[in-house]
């Protein structure tokens, strides 16, 4: 099971607290470019639209980079917990 929340939003930026169980899926989605906060630590697979799989590991308080994208995320660890804050 997944929870996406919204906790932030104005003309800049949206911040979503996305709570993902353990060997739970997101289904496919676009994301606009972003940052990443892992709260938790997280092992998961991220399976672009290409289809390439690309298997991650997170420590918690990890910061990462990413340029808009459609994927989908497949939790292959325990359930963890990220902030995204997306860019408009």
């Amino acid at each position: 099971m997944s929870e996406e929340r919204l906790e932030f939003e104005n003309e800049r930026v949206r911040v979503l607290r996305v709570r993902v169980g353990a060997g739970s899926q997101h289904h496919a989605r676009s994301r606009k470019d972003r940052v990443i906060v892992w709260l938790t630590g997280a092992h998961h697979v991220r399976v672009g639209h290409d289809g390439r799989r690309e298997e991650l590991h997170r420590r918690p308080g990890e910061v990462a980079w990413r340029a808009a994208s459609e994927h989908r995320i497949e939790n292959i660890g325990e359930p963890h917990e990220v902030l995204i804050v997306e860019l408009k």
